[in-house]
């Protein structure tokens, strides 16, 4: 079975919500800028509305006959057949569409946001919806990278969707280009799922909160991992140099009779314990001692035993 994809998980969700009337003209508003067109027959206008997800296109159904009762509407779908094969869903008003054009204040030569549409925070919530389930999408959290976006074919359009996000003061989208596309985009993760909670996408936004976490959760501790790896390596390399000092010692004057005390007690610590790291070793030698032998000390130390070592060899070669 066919795994669903995280942006139709979200648009289905959204597609269950109801929402008040301020919202559901909102929804349809900027659905029908992005996904819909306009013909003309026997002096009659007709606004077309399509989408590939069925369930979206029943909800603009829905929500079009719950704000709009004076209207005739049908339901169709088409078959395409270009590089891959889709069903098209067609929402068709074919009378009383001049109604909802003017009702909602669509106009698909101009870029800007009618301030009907956007002067309730209910209002703004419903174009972002209706904008999502034209165009939007959302990275599925599981993988590499965060991102969800609404792509349009007006640069001014976008700019225009950016300063209506802008008003909410939660978000920062940025625009960029894709092919002959203007898309308005959000990486930052915990921004993502800001967003989805702010639509209303709630059960998609603690999927992908759980899913982020367990994610972040691994990454950092695989990190944790590889760092602990390299530290272990890096302290197997470091003692095995510090060994072959205190056998050039032993070979020379022999660590016995070395008559630093913590020198003494430290190169037999580091032969018996070659995986130590220097805290350890301070405690071993805190123990012994009876007294308090810091980090700092065992490295002191080890720096007098390298040169000790050293002024053997270069004295006995």
């Amino acid at each position: 079975m066919k795994e669903i994809s995280f942006t139709k998980q979200i648009k289905d969700e959204l597609c269950s919500n109801e929402v008040d009337s301020n919202e559901a003209r909102s929804i349809i508003a900027a659905f029908a800028r992005l996904n819909g067109n306009i013909s003309f027959s026997n002096k009659k206008t007709k606004l077309t509305l399509k989408t590939e997800n069925a369930n979206i296109a029943k909800y603009i159904y829905k929500l079009i006959k719950q704000e709009f009762k004076d209207v005739e509407i049908s339901f169709s779908f088409l078959r395409v057949m270009k590089l891959y094969k889709s069903t098209q869903y067609l929402v068709n008003v074919l009378e009383g569409a001049d109604n909802i054009l003017e009702g909602l204040k669509i106009d698909f030569l101009d870029s800007k946001i009618d301030y009907e549409l956007q002067n309730k925070e209910d209002k703004i919530r419903g174009y972002l919806v209706g904008l999502f389930l034209a165009s939007g999408s959302c990275n599925n959290p599981n993988t590499s990278n965060y991102h969800l976006e609404v792509s349009v074919k007006d640069e001014k359009y976008a700019e225009s969707i950016v300063k209506l996000i802008n008003k909410t003061k939660l978000f920062q989208f940025k625009i960029t280009t894709r092919r002959s596309q203007f898309v308005v985009y959000l990486k930052r993760s915990d921004k993502i799922s800001d967003f989805l909670n702010y639509i209303n996408a709630n059960s998609s936004c603690l999927d992908f909160e759980n899913i982020r976490i367990d994610r972040d959760f691994a990454n950092s501790n695989n990190r944790l991992m590889n760092c602990d790896s390299y530290n272990y390596k890096k302290t197997l390399e470091i003692s095995a140099k510090q060994i072959e000092y205190i056998n050039v010692i032993e070979k020379y004057l022999g660590v016995d009779n070395l008559q630093n005390e913590k020198m003494k007690l430290l190169c037999k610590a580091r032969l018996q314990n070659p995986e130590a790291n220097y805290n350890e070793l301070a405690e071993i030698i805190s123990d012994e001692l009876e007294q308090a032998v810091s980090k700092s000390n065992i490295n002191h130390l080890f720096i007098r035993i390298k040169k000790m070592a050293e002024e053997f060899n270069a004295r006995h070669n």
